[in-house]
């Protein structure tokens, strides 16, 4: 299904994005004087944060390619992914990320994304469960 498959290549390439950000936005030389212990937390918070995203999108990319059919294991794996956006969109509003005054605009990005994709991910599954029911 199309929907899974942008909602699979999203994730993935989020995941892909949040691997190189520490070095895109120079953390390294934003974390003098943090001690070591959170310095590698943070960036090891992130690589598995990275990691995670990117085969949870693998998933979802192969859960495309399977008939409606596929089954109740595929079909949870895609509400579970969908579900992590709704939690992950939900703290995000809640404890939106600071951003300079000339970087606003991001925060409406910041606030659709979670929304984008919950609709990528758990519109088939509405479509799959119409159909059959």
């Amino acid at each position: 299904m199309v929907s899974l498959g942008a909602a699979g290549f999203v994730d993935c390439s989020l995941a892909l994005y949040h691997s190189i950000l520490p070095y895109h936005m120079s953390w390294r030389q934003a974390a003098v004087g943090v001690p070591d212990s959170l310095s590698w937390a943070l960036f090891a918070l992130n690589f598995s944060w990275s990691v995670i995203v990117f085969l949870a999108g693998c998933l979802v990319i192969y859960a495309a390619t399977l008939t409606p059919a596929a089954g109740k294991f595929a079909r949870l794996t895609v509400f579970t992914v969908g579900l992590f956006w709704v939690i992950h969109g939900a703290y995000t509003w809640i404890n939106p990320f600071p951003l300079p005054a000339t970087l606003r605009w991001l925060s409406v990005v910041f606030l659709a994304f979670p929304i984008i994709a919950v609709l990528l991910h758990w519109m088939p599954l509405l479509v799959y469960r119409q159909r059959s029911a």
